[in-house]
């Protein structure tokens, strides 16, 4: 015996049309996401650190992972130069003051640590990219949520 349902076809292809909606809204905000962390970071980014021109701006990017559903925001590992550190970390007392300053995690001081020398550095920091992270990814699954909803209407 067999039960056909009347309408399921038609049920069945508005769901997969609005999960393909969900997917493409989805893929929109983690773009303008990182396009406006890449953007501030930049702005942000000093030019030149005790006599040292950076070229932070030049080599900051974004770019596209697991099909647009996750961003790399930075300098690419090849590109990276310890100056960039401390540009954004600072060296000595003021990466300690930036570091354990609001907002940064663990995760982010073991990178920071990575450029680690001696303690005894005098630059100042001027983070660019932590802030602007933390600016835009605050209310990221918040700003998700609602798009998606939005969208599946």
């Amino acid at each position: 015996m067999a039960v056909k349902v009347i309408g399921l076809d038609k049920a069945v292809r508005e769901l997969r049309k609005k999960g393909d909606q969900a997917e493409l809204i989805i893929k929109k905000v983690m773009f303008d996401t990182a396009s406006n962390i890449e953007f501030d970071a930049k702005n942000a980014a000093p030019p030149e650190l005790g006599g040292e021109i950076l070229g932070i701006r030049e080599r900051l990017l974004s770019s596209p992972a697991n099909n647009g559903f996750k961003f790399f925001v930075g300098i690419p590992e090849e590109k990276v130069q310890d100056f960039d550190a401390y540009a954004e970390f600072g060296t000595g007392q003021s990466a300690k003051q930036i570091l354990f300053g609001p907002g940064y995690t663990d995760e982010m001081r073991r990178i920071a640590k990575r450029f680690y020398k001696n303690g005894l550095g005098t630059l100042r920091g001027k983070p660019f990219l932590i802030p602007a992270f933390l600016r835009y990814s605050a209310n990221l699954v918040d700003n998700l949520k609602k798009a998606v909803e939005q969208a599946i209407k």
